[in-house]
């Protein structure tokens, strides 16, 4: 069987800095990248299962392994993420910079708050992208 080449890159970014993120490659586990490292895969010609854990937080995503041919994703947290970190920034800063009325930060607290729970339950496969390089 004709084999390609996998090249999975984890961004570097403030989430999850100084963890380890395991990867899985149709359920079996297949080695650590840790922020801003890049590892590299040779894979049979198919479709496989990429999967990503840091803890309890995953991403996957299916990729399709052309023969003798690359292919390059990144790995990065998803933009609900930024949701659940920016909320309670801007909601908390209103409240003691500004002194806006409680129940004006509780609604914008409340979206960071949502996002937050469905991280942790049932999005918490979605986690982090995966995104093809060109």
């Amino acid at each position: 069987m004709n084999q390609g080449t996998l090249i999975l890159h984890r961004k570097k970014h403030f989430i999850g800095l100084n963890v380890a993120m395991e990867v899985f490659i149709n359920d079996k586990s297949c080695g650590v990248i840790k922020s801003g490292e890049a590892k590299e895969f040779n894979l049979n010609e198919g479709t496989y299962k990429l999967n990503v854990k840091q803890n309890y937080k995953s991403g996957q995503h299916q990729i399709v392994i052309d023969p003798n041919k690359i292919s390059k994703y990144i790995v990065v947290p998803s933009n609900l993420n930024l949701v659940s970190f920016i909320s309670p920034l801007i909601g908390l800063g209103l409240l003691f910079l500004f002194k806006i009325q409680l129940i004006i930060v509780g609604l914008i607290l409340l979206p960071g708050a949502i996002t937050s729970i469905y991280l942790i339950s049932s999005g918490k496969t979605k986690y982090f992208t995966l995104k093809k390089i060109r």
